[in-house]
């Protein structure tokens, strides 16, 4: 029996993915559109999608920093797909390898891209369209090989597209044991972006806050993250499921990250926002958000103590974020329009 058609193709390989792409996913399905998920086992992806009870199909997990293993988890991963993915029209990702995929298979791609320093020379080739924030240069795109009639450029940031349904959830804070209280989240040290060098500055930043008195939601990665903490005090939390990350970024007093996304979202929504990126080069949506006060950037635990001393929340402009949201369906309906 031949399958239905798919409208849609939405590939979830990272956490931040499932924010992004589930206001899109649930306005494609009001449209009675058909979608097809599928996703990667990497951090907290697959307990954000059960969460949410989006269906997915799992293939692939992610490899750590090792460059070999990377390749061939790569490897893997889109074989399974290419065998196993059904037949689509377009393709909605922020992952090379769906690009690829969606290549292979003579079908249109849309990536959302705001790392101008990743590797997007990976799918510069097979790319049919690349949506970006317009903070970023266009000539960033334009160097890793990718054409300038695939650019297509938005008015905000990527976060904006998902904080445009956010509603805070009134019973957060009973999921914590306190009421008051900053989220660490430690850099992303086995992304490839960060020199192979790199040192965490979480346990000082944590062992500095702690004498500071504050209460600490700590959102490890990695079972390194965990040792940063060995020996932590009452007023140090670790949550045992994942938590919606917006809600944390809401009711926390400071977000301090490594993690660009997170501190982004964290800015957007008012919450002071403090990033430490371990990488060589800030992306240009962050250095937009730091020219504009909403962000601040240190790897210095003293320098970003004293900014917590003085920092203040801001209101969260939800309007804005809706005008973007209107902007990027109406972008990629554009794209769908095409496609016959």
């Amino acid at each position: 029996m031949k399958s239905t058609p798919v409208d849609i193709w939405f590939d979830f390989a990272n956490p931040p993915h499932v924010n992004l792409f589930r206001p899109l996913l649930q306005h494609y399905q009001e449209q009675d559109r058909i979608c097809y998920c599928t996703a990667k086992h990497f951090a907290e992806t697959i307990g954000l999608l059960n969460k949410y009870g989006i269906n997915y199909h799992l293939y692939g997990k992610h490899a750590g920093k090792d460059r070999f293993k990377k390749l061939i988890a790569l490897l893997s991963r889109n074989i399974e797909m290419i065998s196993r993915v059904p037949d689509f029209k377009i393709c909605i990702c922020s992952s090379f390898e769906a690009v690829q995929i969606a290549w292979l298979k003579s079908r249109t791609s849309i990536m959302f891209d705001d790392n101008e320093i990743a590797p997007n020379w990976l799918y510069s080739k097979f790319v049919s369209h690349v949506l970006t924030p317009a903070v970023i240069d266009k000539k960033y795109f334009i160097k890793s090989g990718i054409s300038q009639k695939k650019i297509i450029q938005y008015d905000g940031f990527k976060e904006d597209i998902y904080l445009a349904d956010y509603r805070p959830d009134p019973t957060f804070l009973e999921k914590l044991p306190f009421k008051q209280f900053i989220t660490v989240r430690p850099e992303n040290i086995f992304a490839s972006y960060v020199p192979p060098n790199a040192q965490s500055i979480t346990p000082k930043l944590i062992a500095a806050l702690l004498d500071e008195g504050y209460n600490i939601l700590y959102l490890p990665r990695y079972e390194i993250d965990h040792s940063y903490v060995k020996g932590w005090r009452p007023n140090l939390f670790i949550p045992d499921a994942p938590l919606n990350g917006l809600d944390v970024c809401y009711y926390s007093q400071a977000v301090l990250t490594g993690a660009g996304t997170f501190a982004r979202e964290a800015a957007l929504l008012g919450t002071p926002a403090v990033s430490f990126f371990a990488g060589a080069q800030l992306l240009s949506v962050d250095q937009a958000l730091i020219s504009d006060h909403k962000m601040f950037y240190s790897r210095d635990v003293t320098h970003i103590i004293s900014y917590l001393a003085h920092c203040q929340k801001r209101n969260f402009d939800q309007t804005r974020s809706k005008t973007v949201q209107q902007q990027v369906v109406s972008l990629i309906d554009d794209c769908l329009s095409t496609i016959r």
